[in-house]
């Protein structure tokens, strides 16, 4: 599998042709918890199909797959054991992957696939055509559809907000504002073992306010950050020296992202030392080369009607709001970038 690109033409493409297939078969290696139940050792498959509540025969033959995929591996004794790569699919972990795979073989992502043409001949989201609601009013009205976003968005927000914390620096700022920032697991863990003479605002939709209210409250910092519902396509509230989009403009497409960067220009208004900080991944502005990004700007394009950006892409939507792109850095392995803008 990993040496696909040695493989001839018609096997490459038959290879991309069976994608669904073994996202569905990694989706259920993931459901069924084979890889809990493999992280203290190998099992025979008589164990794991007790283990799973699964039938020997068929469980096998998943596992089989799921080891030429290099999930999982068959030792001398017919026994199977994790890969490095089936290890995040581990539960327990705080790297796992496990809930984004079995959201990302999830219908509420595989049908709106089904017509990514509509998506792209009018740009507008499939999602809402095939669900006729948007992707937010979907998950808030079907409970099954919002339990499964929200444990996939939770493992991405504390994922990405220790990545991020490495690259970016809050010193100087004192009071940060975090728009769109979900229930609050940056300034969480910014606040908690990063900046602990800073305060904060988390400023988003009242629905989510609520679920944000228990994690800041594990976190120790109720005292340092403010819930104030709101929408900043209408208003960003003033005041603060560091303002946060973290993984919102992504959703949006050029004018709505402009909209909201208008809006916090507005709250800045002239000051110098002021920050916006955007917390997003920089596509690769190569057609040709290899970005996972590039997929991930499909999952905006179908879900969202939003996209993902390239560094010029970024420097033209900042600039016409009014910012100048101060840094951009280093990925260093991750996908996400900080990038720092100020006022013009």
């Amino acid at each position: 599998m990993l040496a696909h690109d040695q493989w001839p033409a018609f096997d490459r493409l038959l290879f991309l042709v069976y994608g669904p297939k073994i996202m569905g078969v990694l989706r259920a290696v993931a459901e069924l918890g084979v890889a809990d139940h493999l992280k203290d050792g190998p099992r025979t498959i008589e164990e794991l199909a007790k283990l799973t509540d699964s039938q020997e025969q068929p469980l096998f033959r998943l596992l089989r797959t799921s080891a030429a995929l290099r999930i999982v591996r068959q030792d001398a004794e017919g026994r199977f054991e994790l890969t490095e790569e089936g290890e995040s699919l581990r539960s327990d972990l705080s790297s796992s992957l496990r809930d984004l795979v079995v959201f990302s073989g999830d219908e509420m992502l595989t049908r709106p696939y089904s017509d990514l043409v509509h998506s792209v001949r009018t740009g507008a989201p499939a999602f809402e055509k095939v669900y006729g609601k948007s992707f937010y009013e979907y998950t808030e009205s079907s409970p099954e559809a919002g339990a499964l976003f929200d444990k996939t968005m939770t493992q991405r927000s504390w994922l990405t907000a220790v990545t991020l914390l490495r690259r970016v620096d809050l010193k100087p700022f004192k009071k940060i504002a975090d728009l769109g920032g979900g229930w609050g697991h940056f300034l969480g863990e910014a606040l908690t073992k990063h900046y602990p003479d800073a305060t904060a605002l988390l400023f988003e939709r009242p629905s989510v306010l609520e679920q944000a209210k228990p994690l800041i409250a594990d976190y120790g910092v109720t005292d340092r950050v403010e819930l104030q519902a709101g929408d900043f396509f209408e208003s960003v509230p003033k005041g603060y020296d560091a303002y946060l989009l973290n993984a919102v403009l992504n959703g949006l497409d050029d004018e709505q992202s402009a909209r909201v960067l208008a809006k916090v220009r507005e709250a800045i208004g002239m000051d110098k030392d002021a920050r916006l900080f955007i917390f997003e991944k920089v596509m690769t502005p190569s057609t040709n080369e290899w970005d996972y990004s590039k997929l991930l700007d499909m999952d905006m394009l179908v879900l969202f009607g939003g996209r993902e950006r390239t560094l010029e892409d970024w420097h033209k939507l900042t600039s016409e709001a009014g910012f100048e792109l101060l840094t951009t850095p280093e990925k260093g392995g991750s996908p996400w970038s900080a990038l720092e803008c100020r006022v013009k």
